[in-house]
């Protein structure tokens, strides 16, 4: 029988960003992965995930390298395995089970210090247990703005589950990516990144700031959706960018990836010439912090792709795409995948 063979787009062959690791990745793995299960959010087949190749702790450590303080990587390595436990569940949920679990868990955010109630919901314990941490390393104006992208975020999962519940697949790749920017969550794992050293409001709301934060968030998104699409149209879902291409230009998998790609690294050069354009500043500090910033953001994209490649959620142990040229079978559209 002949197999299908999709090629993947080499997105990353300028990139001049390596992949770094946080030192303290051992012992805050543990501890979270110990909080995590404390939780029973998630089952013990589902947690065994978390402890094998498919480990968001290693993933914590590449994006937040650069975080020097035990108790800060904490806060992070608990935030992104946070984050997947919420995709993972919202994945199998209706929108109106999506509603009522993202009310649940933006109460558990805001109400941090209110005495948790008798038969609480895990995922309120989760998030009261995961901003109380947060509340100890952040200062008011990055708890603001993480709160308030938090909030779309869980708008954008509603939205997206409303979208599955009826089988929509975005009318063009421009609307896509609106709703894709939120339903990454990556908007408040920038946030995070101010924790360290924080930046005036001023400048983080300057345009030249704004476009870095977008496309690296549009690099992180598309390419997290161009390494995952072969399990994600196996299981025929609709969010993602090779999809929605696919459906909107009348394309065949090869070429709507193709495209992607293009845009891909087409963006690519459109974030390296942003983050050479850092706003004026009061002082050389900030002004260091500032490209501190665009630097962990670049990371970020970094980090997302390695562990994309590399961790056993999009592809087999024996299917590394460089090794085989970036060659990989399509999956039979009936075959039941993980992702």
């Amino acid at each position: 029988m002949t197999v299908s063979v999709l090629r993947l787009p080499d997105i990353h062959e300028r990139w001049p960003f390596p992949v770094a690791y946080n030192r303290w990745e051992d012992p805050v793995s543990a501890e979270t992965l110990a909080w995590l299960e404390s939780l029973s959010i998630l089952s013990a087949a589902e947690l065994k995930k978390y402890h094998g190749r498919i480990n968001f702790c290693n993933f914590s450590a590449m994006t937040y390298a650069h975080f020097a303080d035990m108790e800060q990587f904490r806060v992070a390595c608990d935030l992104i395995n946070l984050l997947f436990v919420v995709d993972d569940i919202t994945d199998e949920m209706s929108a109106e089970e999506a509603r009522r679990m993202s009310v649940i868990s933006l109460d558990g955010l805001r109400n941090w210090e209110i005495p948790r109630p008798s038969g609480e919901h895990p995922a309120g314990e989760m998030h009261r247990s995961f901003s109380a941490r947060l509340h100890r390393v952040a200062s008011s104006d990055v708890l603001a703005r993480f709160i308030t992208n938090y909030e779309l975020y869980l708008k954008a999962v509603v939205n997206e589950a409303d979208e599955r519940d009826h089988s929509v697949v975005r009318s063009s790749f421009d609307s896509y990516l609106t709703l894709r920017r939120e339903t990454g969550a990556v908007p408040m794992c920038f946030d995070l990144l101010l924790v360290p050293d924080e930046i005036p409001e001023r400048i983080l709301n300057d345009a030249r700031v704004a476009r870095v934060e977008r496309l690296g968030l549009d690099l992180i998104c598309v390419g997290n959706d161009i390494l995952s699409f072969n399990v994600e149209q196996a299981r025929k879902a609709t969010h993602n960018a090779v999809i929605v291409v696919m459906h909107e230009q009348g394309l065949s998998a090869q070429d709507a990836m193709d495209f992607v790609g293009r845009w891909y690294c087409q963006t690519v050069e459109e974030f390296l010439e942003a983050m050479r354009d850092v706003p004026p500043c009061d002082s050389v500090i900030i002004r260091t912090r500032v490209k501190m910033y665009f630097a962990a953001i670049a990371n970020w994209v970094t980090s997302n792709y390695e562990w994309s490649l590399r961790s056993g959620r999009y592809f087999a142990a024996d299917q590394d795409p460089l090794e085989s040229g970036w060659a990989v079978p399509l999956l039979d559209i009936e075959c039941k995948t993980e992702n």
